[in-house]
This record gives C-alpha cells, structure tokens and sequence, in this order.
C-alpha cells in the first residue's frame, strides 16, 4: 500500500445538512408563495478535523478522496447548517 491513510483520523461520514434553494423561477404573488421547509440533503466523504490544514473555521469540511497527505474535491458545509452527522467507519 503507497498512503499513510489513518481512518481514525479521516473517518469517512454521512452528512444531513440544510441546503439554500430557491423558489419558483418567473414572476410570482408574494402572497402565493408558501414555506415548504427546510431542503436537507446529504454528503459523504473523509472529514477533515477541526484545525487540520485544509479545514475552514465553523465548517465542516469533507474530501471526497485523500492520498498522501493530499485530497482532491474540498467541500466546505457551514456548521449552522449541519443536521446530522453519522461515521460509516470506526
């Protein structure tokens, strides 16, 4: 094996998070518009912690593959908007 992986260290996760959406393309009555709730989708990927170089401040932050100390597909989740987290690995 070539990569120095450590899963304790990137655990590989499921992430339920609040997504901004946008409504109805076109003209509309604002009176007509209705609240649906929130659009919660979900991410996987290796969760980078808290501190780590590539982390951002009050965010989680998921690579979708990792090698050597490398990472490519960096994706940032603003933390007020996670719902959920679940580890798919331990």
């Amino acid at each position: 094996m070539t990569t120095d992986f450590e899963p304790a260290k990137y655990p590989i996760v499921l992430v339920y998070w609040a997504d901004a959406c946008g409504g109805d393309a076109g003209w509309l009555a604002l009176d007509d518009v209705e609240d649906d709730g929130e659009t919660v989708v979900q991410s996987t990927g290796f969760l980078v912690p808290v501190g780590d170089p590539g982390s951002k401040d009050r965010h989680i932050t998921l690579l979708q593959s990792i090698h050597d100390g490398e990472g490519i597909n960096l994706f940032y989740i603003p933390a007020d908007m996670v719902r959920k987290i679940i580890v798919l690995n331990s």
